[in-house]
């Protein structure tokens, strides 16, 4: 079925009980899937969120008498006399939901730890009742449990229209407490070191922040799409302030992505004599930091107002800074003791072999296309700068000028979040937005993209 991506995970350490639990999830994780598709439409920015043939300027007109024309949690439908009106996700889909909820409640009462068992009779009950902040703050406030397990609608990439409404996905994974252990290390470092805020920014400081490393078993729904290898919820600034939040990074998925993608990348784009310095295993644990870095990042960088500042922007400058504010990062890293020179320098690699990975992604899913132009952003404004030469292939790298790129890539996109307009974010995509940086690689990228 599309929409569902499974992996081989070690079950053995599961006792009897839980393996049934653990499918029972896996169940409900895979009905999630029709959802999804039933809201996916490539073929129009506001997918199948909106009518068709309704303007932007007539839904935001509709939206100002009827304010839940634009909840994230809603379609939006003509009615017979052709009135927009908008209808609920739990009563559009009433039917579908009840035996997912039914699963939830009975995985619930084969666990034996009772906040997770909590837990997943309060998803249940979201996905039944459309009242998912609750099920979010039982989340948030209680401790990693073995399972990690998100379902419901949570993304807004699907909506190229407006940026409001959420799409349908679910995970299931293991936690792996040894890669846990060292995430959390490198996250305290990390966290330890202040950024200046700039004056005048709405910025909001997340309370805590929870980090986790999962043998992921199955994706569903848009996550199986984009094929993430990490994530930070929840994406509402204020439960983020008042209960922190949880990162997840998908080790299964991460794995996947580096041998399909990142690795085969790295053998095709860069020098052969720079390829000699580094191992395989040496730029997985790159492409690990990265992530992770990226996504402990994105806590960081909260602004109350800078969604309805930059509008269907907000995604591309969201996602690029998390990457650019994570590898800067590294420096403090370095300065701690807690990675060598070589081992940031693998990092500044793999963040280049990541940006041609959005790009070649991008080519087969549109709905990834904001982190491929922010993958173009950056590229165009390293090769501008001369952080990097592209001759044949990337030769070696200037890691001094890369790293002082990404300093100064850093400033101009934390004003861009914090305070610039909707105008000086376009104008600012339009200079650096280009895939022309990516396009002459891609008679070598070919195989490459075939398999992604």
């Amino acid at each position: 079925m599309k929409a569902i991506k499974k992996f081989e995970i070690d079950t053995k350490e599961l006792s009897q009980k839980e393996k049934v639990l653990f499918n029972k999830l896996i169940s409900a994780a895979k009905l999630i899937a029709p959802l999804y598709s039933k809201q996916k439409n490539n073929k129009y920015p506001g997918a199948n969120f909106y009518p068709h043939d309704a303007t932007r300027e007539e839904i935001e007109k509709a939206a100002k008498k009827n304010p839940v024309i634009l909840n994230p949690y809603t379609f939006v439908e003509r009615n017979k006399s052709g009135k927009l009106i908008a209808i609920p996700f739990h009563l559009k889909f009433k039917k579908e939901l009840k035996p997912i909820a039914k699963l939830l409640r009975e995985a619930a009462e084969l666990s034996e730890n009772k906040n997770f068992s909590w837990y997943l009779r309060n998803q249940a009950n979201s996905l039944l009742n459309g009242d998912y902040e609750k099920s979010e703050i039982v989340w948030l406030k209680t401790e990693l449990f073995k399972f990690g397990f998100i379902i419901g609608p949570i993304e807004r990439y699907l909506d190229k229209l407006f940026f409001k409404k959420c799409a349908y996905q679910a995970w299931l994974g293991i936690l792996d407490k040894k890669k846990t252990k060292e995430a959390e290390r490198l996250k305290k470092m990390f966290l330890a070191s202040r950024r200046k805020i700039l004056p005048g920014s709405e910025k909001v400081d997340v309370s805590k922040l929870w980090v986790r490393v999962d043998k992921t078993v199955i994706f569903s729904g848009l996550i199986a799409d984009f094929m993430f290898t990490g994530t930070n919820l929840p994406n509402d600034v204020n439960l983020m302030k008042k209960y922190g939040s949880n990162l997840t990074i998908f080790e299964t998925s991460l794995d996947l992505k580096f041998r399909n993608d990142h690795f085969p990348i790295f053998k095709v784009i860069f020098d052969k004599d720079l390829q000699k310095f580094y191992s395989k295993d040496e730029l997985y644990r790159a492409s690990l930091r990265c992530i992770l870095l990226h996504e402990i990042a994105h806590s960081l960088i909260r602004y109350r107002d800078a969604e309805e500042r930059l509008g269907d922007l907000f995604p591309i400058f969201d996602e690029l800074y998390g990457y650019i504010l994570g590898a800067k990062g590294c420096g403090t890293l370095l300065l701690k003791g807690a990675m060598s020179q070589k081992e940031l320098e693998a990092i500044l690699i793999m963040h280049i072999c990541r940006n041609f990975t959005w790009w070649l992604d991008s080519l087969k899913n549109p709905d990834v296309n904001h982190y491929a132009i922010g993958a173009a952003i950056a590229q165009n404004f390293f090769l501008r700068e001369g952080a990097i030469k592209e001759k044949g292939g990337i030769s070696w790298p200037n890691f001094t000028k890369l790293f002082i790129c990404i300093d100064e890539l850093s400033h101009l996109l934390e004003y861009h979040i914090a305070l610039g307009s909707y105008e000086e974010a376009k104008e600012f995509v339009n200079e650096y937005g280009s895939f022309d940086v990516f396009k002459s690689f891609y008679p070598k990228l070919v195989k490459i993209s075939r398999k992604i």
